[in-house]
Protein backbone atom coordinates (compact mmCIF):
# COMPACT_ATOMS: atom_id res chain seq x y z
CA UNK A 1 0.00 0.00 0.00
CA UNK A 2 2.75 2.67 0.61
CA UNK A 3 4.63 1.83 -2.23
CA UNK A 4 1.02 2.37 -4.39
CA UNK A 5 0.76 5.73 -2.81
CA UNK A 6 4.01 7.22 -3.38
CA UNK A 7 4.27 6.08 -7.13
CA UNK A 8 1.06 8.06 -6.97
CA UNK A 9 2.57 10.92 -5.32
CA UNK A 10 5.43 11.38 -7.63
CA UNK A 11 3.09 11.12 -10.60
CA UNK A 12 1.42 13.88 -9.55
CA UNK A 13 4.29 15.79 -9.05
CA UNK A 14 5.64 15.28 -12.20
CA UNK A 15 1.59 16.57 -13.33
CA UNK A 16 1.76 19.43 -11.29
CA UNK A 17 5.67 20.15 -12.88
CA UNK A 18 4.43 19.44 -16.59
CA UNK A 19 1.19 21.73 -15.72
CA UNK A 20 3.57 24.83 -14.65
CA UNK A 21 6.11 24.32 -17.36
CA UNK A 22 3.26 24.27 -20.41
CA UNK A 23 1.73 27.45 -18.15
CA UNK A 24 5.77 29.22 -18.17
CA UNK A 25 5.35 28.31 -22.27
CA UNK A 26 2.19 29.91 -23.04
CA UNK A 27 3.07 33.02 -20.84
CA UNK A 28 6.28 33.87 -22.67
CA UNK A 29 4.36 33.16 -26.71
CA UNK A 30 2.04 35.37 -25.08
CA UNK A 31 4.14 37.77 -24.02
CA UNK A 32 6.27 37.59 -27.95
CA UNK A 33 2.79 37.96 -29.48
CA UNK A 34 1.89 41.21 -27.44
CA UNK A 35 5.37 42.82 -28.57
CA UNK A 36 5.33 41.95 -32.54
CA UNK A 37 1.56 43.19 -31.88
CA UNK A 38 2.96 46.52 -30.77
CA UNK A 39 5.92 46.55 -33.21
CA UNK A 40 3.68 46.09 -35.65
CA UNK A 41 1.42 49.08 -34.66
CA UNK A 42 4.21 51.47 -34.21
CA UNK A 43 5.20 50.73 -38.20
CA UNK A 44 1.30 51.41 -39.30
CA UNK A 45 2.28 54.93 -37.41
CA UNK A 46 5.51 55.59 -39.40
CA UNK A 47 3.83 54.56 -42.37
CA UNK A 48 1.12 56.59 -41.36
CA UNK A 49 3.25 59.90 -41.10
CA UNK A 50 4.98 58.81 -44.42
CA UNK A 51 8.61 58.10 -42.75
CA UNK A 52 10.20 55.21 -44.08
CA UNK A 53 12.14 52.67 -41.66
CA UNK A 54 15.28 53.74 -43.77
CA UNK A 55 14.37 57.64 -43.30
CA UNK A 56 13.60 56.89 -39.82
CA UNK A 57 17.32 55.57 -39.32
CA UNK A 58 18.71 59.02 -41.03
CA UNK A 59 17.01 61.12 -38.33
CA UNK A 60 18.19 59.07 -35.89
CA UNK A 61 21.50 58.79 -37.06
CA UNK A 62 21.54 62.48 -37.27
CA UNK A 63 20.21 63.14 -33.52
CA UNK A 64 23.15 61.07 -32.80
CA UNK A 65 25.82 63.15 -34.28
CA UNK A 66 24.53 66.00 -32.40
Amino acid sequence: MDFFFYIAVIVGMYYLYEAYNSKKKYKIKERELRVEEKRIELEKLRLEKGLSSSETQEVEATKEER
